[in-house]
Parts: structure tokens; C-alpha cells; sequence
């Protein structure tokens, strides 16, 4: 009988579970509000909380219910991902027009910001094309 041995290398490594990363502004109120990103999971969850109604209403989604499910914290209290439209509508509350207003123009600034960037991308694109 052929002898065999098997050298089993343990995994050693270390990992780290990666620390949420929070985007913050600051309302007219002087409340800092730290946003989250929605991940694809979170953004179903997000659809199936506030219901197909709600869901289809394209408005509804980006002006309301998304800013407010972004929302992790409002100075030092931390708030969870909402799982109804009560909760939905709880945080627009808590918000209210400042916090809304100080949520979209940061939104909108990183829209502003993205547009610009891929509006360069496909003018360096279109040079090097030119080029050749």
C-alpha cells in the first residue's frame, strides 16, 4: 500500500470586516447627518417595504423614500434601515425640510460631480480615437 501525506496549510489571515463608510452633511440646523449606501439588498428591501404602490412612483423613490433610508445617523443617534413606510415617513419627519434640503444637495452634487466625470471619459476617449 502506497503511503501518502497531506499537508494541510491553515488560513492564517486575518480579515477584517469592512467599517461602514458614511457620507456626512450638515443641515441649516446644524445637524449632521451621516448618510449609507444602498447596496442592491437594501434597495429591494427598500421596494418591498414601502409597497408596489409606492415602489412604481418613480418621485416618491428618489425624493423621499431612498434620501430617508440613506440616512444611519442624525448627530449621535443612529437610526435602522426602515422596514415600512411608517418608518419611511418617521424619518421624514425627523428630517424635515432642512434635512431634506441639506440631503438633496448633497445627492445632487455627487450626481453633478459623476456627470462630469464620465463627460470626460468619453472626451479623452474620443481624442485617443483621433489620434489613431
Amino acid at each position: 500500500m502506497t503511503k501518502m501525506t497531506v499537508h494541510e496549510e491553515a488560513n492564517t489571515e486575518v480579515r477584517e470586516k469592512a467599517k461602514p463608510k458614511f457620507e456626512s452633511v450638515t443641515d441649516s440646523l446644524g445637524r449632521v447627518i451621516q448618510l449609507r449606501e444602498l447596496d442592491p439588498l437594501q434597495q429591494a428591501r427598500l421596494v418591498m417595504a414601502v409597497g408596489g404602490e409606492n415602489a412604481a412612483n418613480q418621485v416618491y423613490m428618489n425624493s423621499f423614500a431612498i434620501p430617508a433610508a440613506m440616512v444611519a445617523h442624525i448627530d449621535e443617534d443612529f437610526f435602522g434601515f426602515p422596514a415600512n413606510v411608517r418608518q419611511v415617513e418617521d424619518m421624514l419627519k425627523q428630517l424635515g425640510s432642512e434635512g431634506m434640503a441639506a440631503i438633496n444637495l448633497h445627492l445632487l452634487q455627487k450626481y453633478e460631480a459623476a456627470k462630469k466625470e464620465i463627460e470626460q471619459a468619453a472626451q479623452d476617449a474620443e481624442r485617443a480615437a483621433a489620434k489613431n
